[in-house]
């Protein structure tokens, strides 16, 4: 990260940009509760945590973050052709993949961006990896990419990380406050929905007094924080998907996150939502043997499939 500004200070532009509506509560909040920013050295697995008085990260998570958001995003162009084919004929969605002929090697491709995550999580230090050659490596600056879909997935990237870093800030209060629910899978839970609430709300001012479009703003926050869904997918221990004492079951979570969303049918988020879950339960080698009417649909299907 850069030098010339605190750490602190990095994590709380990055909100205020993510979120910039609330840009002034964010601050109060921060000065509020006077916690700090960690980074921690570089470590195997992946460093995310928070207590009364700091949260907790590494360099390391970041990429993560970046490697998966990028990665992530290429799962559009692997599995929208069959969500389009399902939904239009009433085909099974197992059906349609079947009937896509080209599948085949993009979803190979896709498999091994995916592993070289995982190869990330496992490592000391990214220099430990092999980087995907068609994704760029992190940088702080959007208009530094030359790709318009690069761009698209630096904005998701940043969002998914401003939300699992309001999730952590949210521990921060409820440790510094002592009102954190009494179970710790019930605060994990409590963590999420206030951050997607926070992210969430007065959308429609900001919309308003900035000239945007309220569905396209809302969409692309949602999509935000399902990648961010995505991401907690991919970083959480395959022996703890299913919950324990410290954490609830990972589609428990997944369903807090995605579920609820008030955006019409047509909104691009459902096509960009149900291609990650798509992602998420072919790399578990599940049965897609749904049928659904319609994108919206195809995504209440594939959230029942993860439980």
């Amino acid at each position: 990260m850069a030098t010339t500004a605190s750490d602190k200070t990095i994590i709380l532009n990055l909100l205020r940009g993510a979120v910039p509506e609330r840009a002034d509560e964010i601050s109060g909040l921060w000065r509020k509760y006077g916690h700090s920013v960690e980074i921690a050295k570089d470590a195997k697995g992946v460093t995310m945590n928070a207590n009364s008085k700091r949260i907790k990260f590494n360099i390391k998570t970041i990429e993560i973050y970046w490697l998966l958001g990028f990665s992530a995003w290429r799962a559009i162009e692997v599995y929208s052709p069959a969500v389009v084919v399902a939904t239009m004929t009433g085909a099974s969605l197992d059906d349609a993949l079947n009937m896509d002929e080209e599948r085949g090697q993009f979803e190979f491709d896709y498999k091994q961006r995916i592993a070289s995550v995982h190869s990330l999580i496992a490592a000391e230090q990214p220099a430990d990896i092999s980087w995907p050659a068609d994704i760029p490596k992190p940088i702080d600056i959007r208009d530094d990419l030359e790709d318009v879909q690069h761009k698209a997935a630096f904005d998701l990237v940043g969002l998914a990380l401003a939300f699992s870093i309001l999730h952590e800030f949210q521990h921060v209060m409820f440790c510094a406050d002592k009102n954190a629910p009494s179970l710790r899978p019930e605060e994990e839970i409590a963590c999420d929905t206030w951050a997607r609430d926070f992210m969430m709300s007065g959308l429609a001012d900001y919309a308003e007094k900035h000239g945007h479009s309220f569905t396209e703003v809302q969409w692309k926050r949602a999509a935000g924080i399902t990648l961010a869904a995505v991401i907690i997918h991919a970083i959480t221990p395959g022996h703890v998907r299913w919950g324990d004492q410290e954490y609830p079951p990972i589609a428990e979570r997944l369903s807090a996150m995605i579920r609820g969303y008030n955006l019409p049918n047509p909104s691009s988020f459902w096509m960009f939502t149900a291609c990650m879950l798509i992602a998420l339960l072919r790399q578990e080698n599940r049965p897609l043997d749904i049928v659904a009417k319609s994108n919206r649909e195809m995504v209440e299907e594939l959230l029942i499939r993860l439980c």
